[in-house]
């Protein structure tokens, strides 16, 4: 099953802003509504519902979870992630694209990354103290 372009343009949203508060727990997420066909994956996207990514996605999101509770580590975790949560956004942008032009598909990348790059920034903001 396909997904229309409003049905793609949503899932590029919702997905990039997820991936940009946390990665791990957006593709294990996906991962599994997918793996469970609770949600219509693009074809392009199916790799996440393989049971290694789900099972390596949900293993960083604990890891991330206990990272999360250490004040000065979490500020390192975050700032390193900038260089992790943003491209993979943009890179599940581009995959969930797929079904549109290069040019719709090259917007969408970039639309994906700054959409989880903005996000990513509001959560940097809120663990200062």
């Amino acid at each position: 099953m396909s997904l229309t372009p409003n049905e793609t343009v949503a899932l590029l949203i919702a997905v990039s802003f997820a991936a940009g508060l946390n990665v791990y727990a957006t593709v294990g997420t996906l991962g599994l509504l997918g793996h469970f066909h609770a949600i219509a994956l693009p074809p392009s996207l199916h790799l996440l519902t393989d049971w290694p990514i789900i099972v390596a996605s949900v293993a960083l999101f604990g890891v991330e979870f206990f990272a999360d509770k250490v004040p000065a580590f979490d500020l390192v975790w975050n700032a390193l992630h900038t260089f992790i949560r943003v491209p993979v956004a943009a890179l599940l942008a581009y995959q969930a694209a797929s079904s549109l032009s290069p040019g719709e598909q090259l917007a969408a990348t970039l639309a994906g990354g700054m959409i989880a790059f903005r996000a990513h920034g509001v959560r940097l903001r809120r663990a200062r103290p």
